[in-house]
């Protein structure tokens, strides 16, 4: 092995995403991003963060947290109810890959908030998700905090000299 193969890419923070599921079942997302998409009317344009927790090997399986904000709202607390649409939350349960369980919001709180300056979405989430895919109806409690960075590029840095470098 030479020396050039000790080398390891730094990972880059993306966020975090840290809390309980029924208040028993630690959440620890070790990928968490942000980006923004366009949901139908009321919603329309939000900013999402996606928080993915992987459980170890052998199995992989994963949960995974998504909280969308529409933009243009005011930083604060909102409901979550099924019909509100400031706030959405959708956690996917994915422990029996054959069978994911996809829950909505039921009813709880939100507490939100995006810094535009530097793109963070960041809050607290306390609610009841329910699943009703089944006739029995499913029911998980979370409780989570989150912090998710806008992705910025790298800056490209040139070895040339710009053609006006030098002149006034």
């Amino acid at each position: 092995m030479n020396a050039f193969a000790k080398v390891a890419t730094p990972s880059v923070m993306l966020g975090k995403c840290t809390g309980t599921i029924n208040a028993t079942e630690i959440f620890d997302a070790r990928l968490v991003e942000l980006s923004d998409a366009i949901y139908p009317p009321p919603h329309g344009e939000a900013h999402v963060m996606l928080a993915t927790q992987r459980a170890p090997a052998p199995d992989y399986t994963t949960k995974e947290l998504k909280i969308s904000f529409s933009k243009g709202f005011e930083d604060g607390s909102y409901g979550l109810y099924p019909d509100d649409s400031t706030v959405r939350v959708l956690f996917i349960d994915r422990s029996t890959p054959a069978k994911p369980v996809v829950y909505t919001q039921y009813q709880g709180i939100a507490r939100v908030q995006y810094d535009s300056l530097s793109g963070t979405f960041s809050g607290e989430i306390s609610a009841v998700l329910e699943n009703l895919d089944e006739d029995d109806r499913k029911a998980v409690n979370l409780k989570v905090e989150f912090e998710a960075f806008q992705h910025v590029p790298a800056r490209r840095i040139s070895r040339r000299p710009s053609p006006r470098a030098g002149y006034c």
